[in-house]
């Protein structure tokens, strides 16, 4: 990452982290003055959201550091390992606002009728809270595909989880008005439900990038293709590829003629080398193997 997207990456998670601390703030304050559940579990989303963006700050310097001599492929997993507990974070935030909305609906069978429902006013707070997530949504999508920055784009679904949910929350809040209180929670419910569906996703993600899972077999099939092109190469006798957060690591063996001279074998692999790091920009390092042709 250059110094300049790191600056605008930089940029865009403190501007999220501000926004955060003033929707968490607007939506547990008027959520507990005006008695509305799903209020108060967006809230806790929006909290939850305030430690993500932190986390993110501080790791990003491990992150962006680069190679030394204990961490000769660089530091990029540090955001792989951010992004991991990002899930694990939202897990936890999805089962507490469940806790707390099931909690409520069982008072509400117990004392039918003597619940208040929540104040118009909320209506109108989740509303300025909708368009704000929105606009937040599009900026980190926009900084996400701008730079293929995993943790952006990660938060940037968060983002968009955060529209539906506060979606959801406008018209239970909405229905909640007119004596149907049971919406409130139901509101709340789903919004839970949205959480924990993107946590699951996030740290099944997070984990392709910290065991160094392979790609996609497109991706690879396309790899391979390119090496068996190339003039000198007779067969490509293994082929690994693995993740590095959103970039490529390849390791090849060729087989290529046993009468080569070694210089000439030599160049072969280098040909490969480059071409493939030159048609596939994501490939930070292409280690080639040479073998000799087997004679059957």
């Amino acid at each position: 990452m250059t110094h300049e997207s790191q600056k605008e990456v930089t940029v865009a998670i403190r501007l999220g982290l501000m926004i955060n601390i003033f929707l968490a703030i607007l939506k547990l304050s008027f959520g507990l003055w005006g008695n509305a559940q799903a209020l108060i579990s967006d809230g806790l989303n929006s909290a939850s959201d305030i430690l993500v963006s932190l986390m993110i700050l501080v790791v990003l310097k491990h992150a962006t550091k680069k190679p030394d001599y204990d961490h000769p492929y660089g530091h990029e997993k540090y955001e792989g390992l951010a992004y991991f507990v990002l899930g694990i974070v939202f897990f936890v935030t999805a089962v507490l606002i469940s806790y707390d909305t099931v909690v409520a609906i069982i008072d509400h069978i117990a004392k039918p009728g003597t619940v208040e429902g929540p104040h118009v006013f909320t209506v109108f707070v989740s509303i300025v809270a909708l368009i704000v997530k929105f606009v937040l949504f599009r900026y980190y999508r926009y900084i996400g595909k701008k730079y293929h920055h995993p943790t952006i784009h990660a938060d940037a679904k968060n983002h968009l989880l955060d529209v539906y949910a506060t979606s959801f929350s406008v018209v239970g809040l909405t229905i909640a008005q007119f004596g149907l209180v049971y919406f409130d929670d139901i509101a709340a419910l789903i919004i839970a439900i949205f959480i924990f569906r993107l946590a699951i996703q996030i740290i099944i993600e997070s984990t392709s990038f910290l065991t160094d899972q392979a790609p996609s077999k497109e991706e690879i099939k396309a790899i391979y293709g390119v090496i068996l092109s190339i003039e000198g190469v007779l067969n490509v006798d293994d082929l690994k590829v693995r993740k590095h957060m959103t970039q490529r690591y390849v390791d090849v063996e060729i087989a290529v003629r046993s009468t080569h001279t070694l210089d000439h074998a030599h160049k072969i692999a280098e040909t490969v080398h480059h071409k493939v790091e030159d048609v596939f920009p994501d490939v930070i390092h292409c280690m080639v193997h040479v073998n000799p042709e087997k004679n059957l």
